[in-house]
């Protein structure tokens, strides 16, 4: 075995299990969903990053700059990628957040704890949420 795989063994495997599921399902249709956020002198305050795909909105990242949060930013960032991914005709979104992070944040917004990994690091969860657009 070879702990250290090339780049392109990597992407052999990774276009190996896409085409697996093509075949099984179809193409996904993934299309990055990424949307950032300026404060007035045009800095960077927030972003988030993920994608659609299977009819499925996911939220890979989501972070605002500590000195910009709590004035709805983030709210307004999550907003906006759910209203898009109904555009692109998504019926649910899924993320994973830690349990220093955001997952009040996540279930004010009417997101569902469906998973909890305990211990992960020692002492703390990551909690799997979803939600219904």
């Amino acid at each position: 075995m070879n702990y250290n795989p090339t780049e392109k063994e990597t992407e052999l495997i990774r276009e190996a299990l896409f085409e697996f599921n093509r075949e099984k399902v179809g193409d996904d249709g993934h299309t990055p969903l990424n949307i950032v956020e300026y404060d007035a002198g045009g800095n960077l305050i927030g972003g988030i990053l993920g994608g659609t795909y299977w009819g499925w909105m996911y939220v890979d990242i989501l972070w605002v700059h500590e000195d910009h949060r709590g004035r709805g930013i983030g709210s307004k960032l999550l907003t906006e990628a759910e209203k898009e991914a109904k555009a692109r005709g998504c019926h649910h979104v899924h993320l994973d957040t830690m349990s220093w992070q955001a997952p009040e944040f996540y279930k004010n917004h009417g997101y569902t704890v469906i998973g909890i990994l305990p211990d992960i690091p020692k002492g703390n969860q990551k909690y799997l949420l979803m939600k219904e657009l």
